[in-house]
């Protein structure tokens, strides 16, 4: 039972990794992009874009969760050193998540030419991967656990869910809105170079 829960695990990750790549490939890849590449401005865009959306996060869940929780001054510096560390590992790993997704969508686009051995070597790379991310997170939970009962671990991870989808929620609707605007933007300069002078107008 384990091992079929692992293998479709790694499944939908390595789906992920392939669905994924071309919208992290219009956003200029992972920060900082290859050695000696150069950041396209798009990307740098984007890179601080996701940083600055991560901050509020963090500062909205820190400012939500002492009062939800009602935390002692104590739990609340030990939960904001356990959520500072996790956090640094989680971002580290999803810059390698990028790394091979976006390797493995380049070598796939070449078809028969593709590198076997190289595409052998990525995909072995995705379930190290998610072994990592799955004791970063058992890791987080025993810390925890150290100074916060299981209802408050509980609420925790349910108050980052909800406010991470309202956070999702709301930058999808910003980008609609945005969208929006160019389209009518568009539609208007369109008109505009398409209008044509009636006959005998002046």
């Amino acid at each position: 039972m384990k091992t079929t829960m692992w293998h479709r695990l790694v499944a939908a990750s390595l789906g992920g990794l392939l669905l994924m790549a071309p919208a992290l490939a219009a956003q200029g890849g992972p920060p900082g992009g290859p050695p000696g590449s150069t950041p396209r401005r798009s990307g740098y865009s984007g890179a601080q874009r996701a940083q600055e959306l991560e901050r509020q996060f963090r500062e909205r869940l820190d400012s939500l969760v002492r009062v939800r929780l009602q935390l002692t001054d104590e739990q609340h510096s030990r939960l904001r050193e356990v959520a500072s560390r996790t956090e640094q590992e989680r971002r580290t790993l999803r810059g390698e998540e990028i790394r091979i997704r976006l390797a493995l969508r380049r070598e796939l686009m070449a078809g028969d030419k593709a590198n076997e051995a190289r595409v052998a070597e990525l995909l072995d790379q995705v379930p190290v991967l998610e072994r990592r991310r799955l004791e970063v997170s058992e890791q987080e939970l025993k810390e925890l656990s150290r100074f916060l009962t299981a209802v408050q671990r509980a609420r925790y991870f349910a108050l980052q869910e909800q406010l991470r989808w309202s956070m999702q929620e709301m930058q999808h609707s910003r980008m609609g809105d945005g969208k929006d605007e160019r389209d009518r933007r568009d539609t208007s300069s369109s008109r505009r170079r398409g209008y044509q002078r009636p006959p005998g107008e002046r």
